[in-house]
């Protein structure tokens, strides 16, 4: 008898699993149905059950509606940081890092930013796997923007092998009390990968950063459409209201 059969598959917990997370409305509607056309006529169910379960459909419908609509607007948020990030291909700019390239000639030459007056300025030179390749111990410099130059020779005096390497550095004040340390890495942007699921700038120089970690552009960008800033990257005023009317549809 059909009782049965509705019977044993919402008692197993095997079968009634996987049902939870597809109902939609025509599902909700058949069971419903179904739940009416076999109740206990001298046991009907109440009304305000049945309302408490319509109210609850209705919850989770709305639910699933959003999270349609969150999807959609963050694959469209999503693809125009891509575009942004590739517009970024040829300039300029400047990006949080601490990595250079040595070609295994060119001495390298970068900058760091003091927060105070240091004292001591101490600087390793850290290869791919992390490993320290050189360290050098420089004089003390006042607050501000402080040259950084590695000839490319290791602690040995051999030269190093072209790669791309890491630099750490570690200043102290008169006090030995540590002092802050900007590190900022200057390139042109030659291409941007999306490999990660984020879009990443690789520089000239073979240093990689994510757009995050964007912190200026050199080039004076072109005249264009005024938008909206968004952390790094800008939207044109249509795009921007077309994903505000998005985000208010969603209301109840």
């Amino acid at each position: 008898m059909s009782v049965s059969s509705v019977g044993g598959t919402s008692s197993t917990p095997e079968a009634a699993a996987p049902q939870q997370g597809t109902l939609d409305r025509e599902a909700f509607l058949k069971l419903l149905v179904a739940q009416l056309s076999h109740q206990d006529p001298l046991q009907p169910m109440e009304g305000t059950e049945f309302v408490t379960q319509l109210a609850q459909f209705t919850a989770v419908e709305q639910q699933l509606i959003q999270s349609s609509k969150l999807d959609l607007i963050s694959m469209q948020m999503t693809g125009l940081a891509n575009n942004e990030a590739a517009g970024l291909v040829g300039k300029q700019v400047t990006v949080r890092g601490k990595g250079v390239a040595f070609d295994g000639m060119t001495p390298t030459a970068t900058s760091v930013t003091l927060g105070a007056k240091a004292e001591t300025v101490k600087v390793e030179v850290r290869g791919p796997d992390g490993e320290i390749v050189r360290t050098m111990e420089l004089p003390g410099h006042g607050a501000g923007p402080m040259p950084l130059n590695w000839d490319g020779k290791t602690d040995e005096g051999a030269t190093a092998a072209p790669g791309t390497y890491t630099l750490e550095v570690k200043a102290e004040d008169a006090d030995g009390k540590p002092v802050n340390v900007t590190q900022d890495v200057t390139g042109t942007v030659v291409s941007v990968n999306f490999d990660k699921g984020y879009p990443e700038l690789v520089l000239d120089s073979g240093v990689r950063a994510p757009i995050s970690d964007l912190v200026s552009v050199q080039t004076t960008p072109t005249t264009g459409t005024a938008g909206a800033s968004t952390g790094n990257l800008t939207l044109g005023s249509a795009q921007l209201s077309q994903l505000l009317e998005q985000l208010a549809a969603m209301k109840p």
